[in-house]
C-alpha cells in the first residue's frame, strides 16, 4: 500500500464518521469482548465528557446543547423514514 499525496492509501476507503466514533468508543471501553449496550453508552459519555472538558469554555452548557441537538437530529431522521417532509 503506497500512500497518496493527500495521505490516503490507494484502494482503501476513508473511514466514515460513524466508524471513527465506533473505534473511539471501543477504545474507551478498553476491550474487544462483547459488551452490553450500557457499556457503549458509558464509553460514549466518558469520551464526550473528556472532549468537552478539553475543547469547550462552557462544557456543562455545551453538553445540554449537544443532547438537545442530537434529539432533534434523531427526530428528523425518524420523520424522514416515515416519509414526512416539512
Amino acid at each position: 500500500m503506497n500512500p497518496m499525496p493527500n495521505g490516503e492509501v490507494k484502494g482503501v476507503r476513508p473511514l466514515t464518521s460513524v466508524e471513527l466514533l465506533d473505534a473511539a468508543v471501543w477504545r474507551e471501553i478498553g476491550t474487544q469482548d462483547p459488551q452490553p449496550s450500557s457499556a457503549f453508552i458509558e464509553g460514549l459519555a466518558s469520551l464526550v465528557a473528556r472532549w468537552l472538558l478539553v475543547r469547550s469554555e462552557t462544557p456543562e452548557m455545551d453538553a445540554m446543547t449537544l443532547i438537545c441537538r442530537a434529539r432533534g437530529y434523531m427526530s428528523r431522521a425518524r420523520d424522514m423514514e416515515d416519509g414526512w417532509t416539512p
